[in-house]
């Protein structure tokens, strides 16, 4: 297997099996041998060890045990970054001591997502709202820098996460609509066309659960748009439609149109990937 199987293959294991993955990560250090290779790997690490285990010490023990190459500072960075989060994870105050402004602002952000993984959502509002804070005082980055990267999955990690909460406070709204607007302004730097217009779909779900009905409509739009003008697979098309109807839910009109849409796009979407249209089209048939 090579190593990009590997890191593949981890990832499509790790929601259902965290333990069975966390074990052959602990097994397979010595797989990553280049710069891009341990950046793949620590981050599988801080993900599987920090938000699905918590188990602070044995992620921050694998993370040790990578090879250190000579004249990668890169890949020096990535280590340091992904050892920083787990100890800020486990209440480690000074474990951004350490670290660039670059570097702190890829930890606060992914330990962010950490605890909101948790339902620790003040501290995941807090840290999130750290990064944003440390990321307007770096100097210019380029696209797709790795802190564009962070803040953009940190973003949408906690958005999603208090999308959820049945009874958020105002403070609490407002770090949605934040997180998802950060998420949005970050994939744009950071990502596809793909990740831009989920990071709509984020955007607009956090507008309704926040009320404002008129900016839902308006992402919603603008991720079916995203969609069109790339040729996206039914997948997409289906939940860009589906988000369309739903925030029009009120005009008979509309709600109709994109719903069959939807439900025509459902059709055509592989079997195999059907289950994770449920809660959509569920909504699509209250």
């Amino acid at each position: 297997m090579t190593f990009d199987d590997f890191i593949k293959t981890a990832w499509a294991d790790h929601g259902d099996q965290p333990l069975a993955v966390a074990e052959r990560l602990s097994h397979s250090p010595q797989l990553a041998q280049t710069a891009s290779q341990i950046q793949a790997f620590t981050r599988l690490i801080t993900h599987v060890y920090g938000e699905h285990l918590a188990d602070w010490d044995a992620g921050i023990a694998l993370l040790q045990s990578l090879p250190r190459l000579t004249g990668e500072p890169a890949a020096a960075s990535a280590i340091a970054v992904s050892t920083a989060t787990l100890k800020y994870g486990r209440g480690d105050q000074d474990a951004l001591a350490s670290l660039t402004p670059l570097e702190q602002t890829i930890t606060l952000a992914t330990a962010s997502s950490l605890f909101a993984a948790q339902q620790k959502l003040a501290m995941a509002t807090d840290s999130y709202s750290q990064a944003l804070m440390t990321c307007t005082q770096l100097i210019a980055l380029p696209d797709q820098a790795p802190v564009h990267r962070a803040l953009a999955v940190g973003g949408s990690n906690l958005a999603g996460t208090l999308e959820e909460q049945n009874n958020r406070t105002a403070t609490e709204t407002a770090a949605m609509l934040l997180a998802a607007q950060s998420a949005l302004k970050y994939w744009k730097l950071a990502g596809t066309w793909l990740e831009t217009e989920r990071a709509e779909y984020r955007l607009c779900r956090s507008n309704l659960q926040a009320g404002l009905k008129d900016e839902a409509v308006q992402a919603a739009r603008r991720c079916l748009e995203i969609c069109t003008q790339n040729n996206a697979p039914a997948f997409e098309l289906f939940f860009a439609h589906a988000l369309l109807a739903i925030a029009q839910k009120d005009q008979n009109d509309a709600f109709e149109l994109h719903r069959a849409a939807a439900i025509a796009c459902l059709e055509q979407v592989p079997a195999d990937e059907q289950h994770w249209c449920e809660a959509e089209l569920k909504e699509l048939n209250q």
